[in-house]
């Protein structure tokens, strides 16, 4: 086999075998090659994305978004009001599409005020509890409602794993958080009306 020596100190050798130099230099190429594709394979899929986008508004707000000096024409007060308008308009069409879409009337209209805390599903943290509120899913009562066309609606429009929603169960365990809830509640409300008695 062949050996890399390394150093020599009191004629003791410490050699590395070259197979293992030579599964690092593989591991490493590999790596490389992993981590390009994919940056691109990203990159790529959301350029188009973001020219779209950028085409739409420029439409809607009648502004050149190509334009180097638009930060410069416009004051800082000016950019940071445009940019929330965007964003408010952008989560008001999102919120329009998925109610022409998701059936409201049978999983029920919820608000910012009526909102659970759907991080207790597993499967939802803050950044897809941000999304499910961005197109009206606040509760787990709405959630415990869904059914299959709801479940695929809600995986496009949150841009989610394609049966991420069914194999994490969130029907059943909103259904059981819900369930929980007026439970609490009914407690609260017996414990209220026995103080006033």
């Amino acid at each position: 086999m062949l050996h890399l020596v390394l150093t020599q100190t009191n004629n003791d050798y410490v050699s590395i075998p070259l197979v293992y130099i030579e599964v690092i230099v593989l591991m490493l190429g590999a790596f490389s090659i992993g981590y390009f594709f994919a940056y691109y394979y990203q990159k790529s899929k959301y350029v188009k994305r973001i020219s779209n986008l950028r085409q739409k508004l420029s439409e809607q707000a009648g502004v050149d978004i190509e334009d180097p000096n638009l930060e410069e024409t416009l004051p800082d007060e000016d950019i940071q009001i445009a940019a929330k308008a965007k964003k408010k308009r952008f989560a008001q069409d999102e919120l329009d599409k998925t109610r022409t879409e998701l059936d409201f009337e049978r999983i029920g209209y919820a608000s910012y005020e009526d909102a659970d805390d759907l991080q207790k599903i597993i499967g939802i943290g803050p950044y897809t509890e941000e999304k499910l509120n961005t197109i009206g899913i606040y509760t787990f009562d709405q959630i415990s409602k869904f059914n299959t066309r709801d479940i695929e609606i809600v995986t496009e429009r949150i841009q989610f794993f394609p049966d991420r929603i069914v194999n994490d169960n969130w029907v059943a365990k909103a259904k059981l958080l819900q369930e929980t809830k007026q439970q609490i509640k009914l407690r609260r409300d017996r414990n209220v009306r026995m103080k006033k008695a």
